[in-house]
């Protein structure tokens, strides 16, 4: 599950990232432009996401008392 969690969140964080990168190039994230007008708040959302998640991932689990 953590690697999971980890996979997604280093993907979300690499989206969002590159998101702000691209315009200094000229190019633009084909995902990033179905958000319109709102891509600084949906790459900043993933970005936060992504970082909460890649978090998560190295939380080790609870250990259940018997």
């Amino acid at each position: 599950m953590n690697r999971i969690l980890r996979n997604i969140g280093f993907l979300l964080v690499l989206l969002g990232a590159s998101s702000f990168l691209f315009p200094l190039i000229g190019l633009n994230s084909r995902i990033m432009v179905l958000f319109g007008e709102h891509q600084k708040v949906a790459s900043i959302a993933f970005l936060s996401v992504g970082a909460v998640l890649f978090w998560l991932s190295f939380r080790k689990p609870k250990e259940e008392k018997k």
